[in-house]
């Protein structure tokens, strides 16, 4: 396997100019050759907490309840919502799947296609955590018996993901293949800084942490970081029926990787500075830079083939050397290098001190894009932090870029999640994590669209 690094425009054109100017570059990171699929070590942490647990009934059951009394029509915040009246009849129950027997589904479907080099942990997670089982794939039976723990794990009302975090990263030690961080949810936890600084050591280590969030009513901020920090995937699923696949999918990126662990590692020379680096594919998304001062690094999780990671990175270039003739001043931005286990490929971005020249046009959409993704976040931390007004401004602000992109389906959506927060300081739920995870797939379209 070898790895490719290359670079648009390889060498910025900037005005000879006193002061500092920001420049824009792609970077697009892929891999060659390699040989079969690497083993698989998967940690599944899956949310066992009550509302996971909550049957799902039919509309035909649900009419029954009502008839029956079993549901009633209420108030809450205003708004008329149904409530079970009392526990849910055994006889529904047996016939009603919830959210956490789909997820057992979906981790049988996995079991039945692991290799014996494979792994696999689950933990079960509410207000405790619990490792129920972890074997190779060669030992099927204990890991069924695992699965069948999960519907009886009885771990608390509230929900704690760092504690279910924890002990799979326990389960992921360094070794050889692919090692993913699957944390499936379907509301919040309380401890969101403790997961976050958790993602970043799963990060260090290697690991990728893959979300998925189920409805209208989690953290999608909270998972599209984990998944961000670590260069894994962000899913986010309408319906319970929806986990199977998605779960399969996550499999199947897995056996896809042809080059674990990837970084990009910068060195500046004093003057220079990186300003923003945005992941615009697989998935749109700001990224954090790790380190400080003249050397940073990125995480980007694991490579698959056929599906290359494209950057845009947001440089301030220092002032134009003194030395004449202006014609051949030439400086050297950042000397990039990205690695995979044994695998590394280097690149020097170059600026061209003359006379400046507009970006290349791929580079202008992507810088918009990239625009769009950064207000959004702003967005959602002015949103977590109060300021409902601030949340609001960058919601439109981030509205214009996506007109202006020609997303007019998502820049409405976002004007109505602006209009949300100004009237009733809260945003809409489904609404608001349906723009979040459709703006992030605008990094699957080709940047000179």
């Amino acid at each position: 396997m070898s790895l490719s690094l290359s670079l648009l425009p390889a060498e910025v054109a900037l005005a000879a100019s006193h002061a500092p100017q920001i420049c824009y570059a792609l970077v697009e990171l892929a891999a060659t050759g390699g040989g079969g699929a690497a083993p698989v070590s998967w940690a599944v942490v899956a949310d066992a907490s009550r509302s996971m647990r909550i049957p799902i009934v039919s509309e035909e059951q649900f009419r029954d309840l009502v008839r029956s009394g079993g549901a009633q029509e209420v108030l809450v915040d205003g708004v008329p919502v149904w409530q079970l009246a009392g526990p849910v009849p055994e006889e529904v129950r047996a016939s009603a799947p919830s959210a956490l027997d789909y997820t057992a589904r979906a981790l049988h479907s996995v079991v039945e296609r692991l290799d014996g080099a494979d792994r696999l942990a689950i933990v079960a997670c509410a207000e405790q955590a619990r490792l129920l089982v972890a074997a190779g794939g060669e030992r099927r039976a204990e890991l069924v018996a695992g699965v069948a723990r999960l519907r009886s794990a009885r771990l608390g009302e509230q929900t704690d993901l760092a504690a279910g975090m924890r002990l799979a990263l326990d389960e992921l030690p360094a070794g050889v293949g692919v090692r993913r961080l699957i944390l499936l949810t379907d509301g919040f936890t309380r401890d969101a800084a403790a997961c976050l600084a958790l993602a970043r050591e799963a990060a260090a280590r290697g690991v990728s942490v893959s979300t998925l969030g189920l409805g209208g009513d989690f953290q999608d901020d909270l998972l599209t970081r984990l998944a961000d920090l670590s260069g894994g995937r962000a899913v986010f699923l309408r319906r319970p029926e929806q986990i199977p696949a998605a779960v399969a999918a996550e499999l199947d990126a897995a056996r896809g990787v042809v080059a674990q662990a990837l970084t990009l590692e910068l060195a500046m020379p004093r003057g220079a500075a990186l300003r923003h680096a945005t992941r615009l594919s697989p998935a749109l998304a700001p990224l954090e830079l790790v380190g400080e001062g003249q050397r940073l690094t990125l995480h980007l999780g694991d490579l698959e083939r056929g599906a290359p990671v494209r950057l845009l990175l947001e440089l301030l270039a220092p002032p134009a050397p003194p030395r004449p003739p202006p014609g051949d001043a030439r400086v050297r931005l950042a000397a990039l290098t990205a690695a995979s286990g044994v695998a590394s490929a280097r690149a020097d971005l170059l600026a061209h001190y003359a006379v400046a020249a507009p970006p290349p046009a791929p580079v202008l959409t992507a810088a918009a894009r990239a625009s769009a993704a950064r207000l959004q976040r702003r967005a959602t931390d002015a949103a977590a932090a109060g300021d409902h007004g601030a949340a609001a401004a960058h919601l439109r602000a981030a509205a214009a870029r996506l007109r202006e992109l020609g997303e007019v389906d998502l820049a409405e959506a976002a004007l109505r999640e602006a209009e949300a927060l100004s009237a009733t300081g809260r945003g809409t739920g489904l609404g608001a994590r349906e723009l979040t995870y459709a703006t992030r797939r605008l990094g699957e379209h080709e940047l000179d669209s």
